[in-house]
């Protein structure tokens, strides 16, 4: 076991046993140990905390989506994804194995994740999730901005040459 931690959930106390490699164990203080929380019970406490503001949609993502991803493919899965009724348009991922909420996302983010994330680091989802199309493009780009790097040089070289011979 690599670490240990006390945490509550709905009312019960667990401990989360986090394992050699990348398992988990939720060992409740009364019962044998589960792999994850019950997808049912973290649903059902998602709706009752979301009531008062027109409930939320719930379901299950096995694979990373336009907005939960991870280049490395680190971040935990399955999770469940909170798609709340207001006007932000609020999306919370849980993690079904620790019942944590392991990103959120609004409109505000959206715009960043968009044009900060998709367009620095070319993070667009359904580009990145074929690599070798990833890599061309960067590459490609790349050889570009050189390109007009070197072509900026000589240009300012030949404006230089001329003002001193000439």
């Amino acid at each position: 076991m690599r670490d240990l931690e006390f945490a509550t959930f709905d009312g019960d106390s667990v401990y989360l046993a986090t394992l050699a490699g990348s398992g988990s164990r939720v060992v409740p203080m009364a019962g044998d140990p589960q792999p994850e929380f019950d997808r049912q019970r973290i649903e059902a406490v998602v709706r009752t905390a979301t009531s008062a503001k027109g409930n939320a949609e719930v379901s299950a993502i096995d694979q990373y989506d336009r907005y939960y991803l991870d280049r490395r493919r680190q971040r935990p899965l399955p999770v469940l994804v909170v798609r709340l009724n207001d006007a932000d348009r609020t999306r919370y991922y849980i993690d079904a194995k620790t019942a944590q909420v392991v990103g959120s996302y609004n409109t505000r983010a959206w715009t960043t994740r968009w044009l900060y994330h998709g367009l620095h680091s070319l993070d667009f989802p359904w580009l990145y999730n074929h690599r070798p199309a990833w890599d061309i493009v960067v590459i490609t780009l790349m050889l570009a901005g050189a390109a007009l790097s070197v072509t900026s040089i000589v240009l300012a070289w030949r404006v230089v040459w001329r003002r001193t011979n000439g």
